[in-house]
């Protein structure tokens, strides 16, 4: 996410497929590996994107020998939280995103979303750390998400 970063269209989508496949090597599960896969989930699943990111980063972070529990792997908070975060920047007025090169660079090059500690603005570390927010989605405890 730095402006010499340069990815295709065609890379995002051979890293989609390749964590859709859990095939992606665990440490290209970056950030911004996230960030494309939560655009291309919304682009494709709309309202169903959550359910979709849910169970394929599940699957993924079994299939390379990560867990998910209380302490590692999936984190419902934080996936609900980026999920917004490229709603609300993203969305054009009829609520859909999409997938092509434009959205992908827009992503790629918006400082805000390259800062991986945002959900800090809206969550105190405690809250967001919690065995509770990993488990489920709660609400932020400094600033509303709206």
């Amino acid at each position: 996410m730095t402006e010499d970063f340069i990815y295709s269209l065609a890379d995002a989508e051979k890293l989609i497929n390749r964590f859709n496949t859990c095939t992606l090597p665990k440490e290209e599960w970056t950030h911004e590996a996230h960030l494309i896969a939560g655009l291309w989930m919304l682009s494709q699943y709309g309202d169903g994107a959550m359910d979709e990111m849910r169970t394929r980063i599940r699957r993924f972070n079994e299939s390379v020998g990560g867990v998910n529990d209380d302490q590692n792997g999936y984190h419902e908070t934080i996936t609900v939280f980026w999920l917004w975060a490229l709603k609300e920047m993203f969305a054009n007025e009829d609520g859909k995103l999409h997938w092509n090169q434009d959205a992908l660079d827009d992503l790629l090059f918006d400082e805000s979303l390259a800062d991986r500690n945002l959900w800090s603005e809206f969550y105190s570390k405690g809250r967001m750390m919690s065995v509770e927010a990993r488990r489920e989605f709660v609400v932020p405890d400094l600033r509303a998400m709206e």
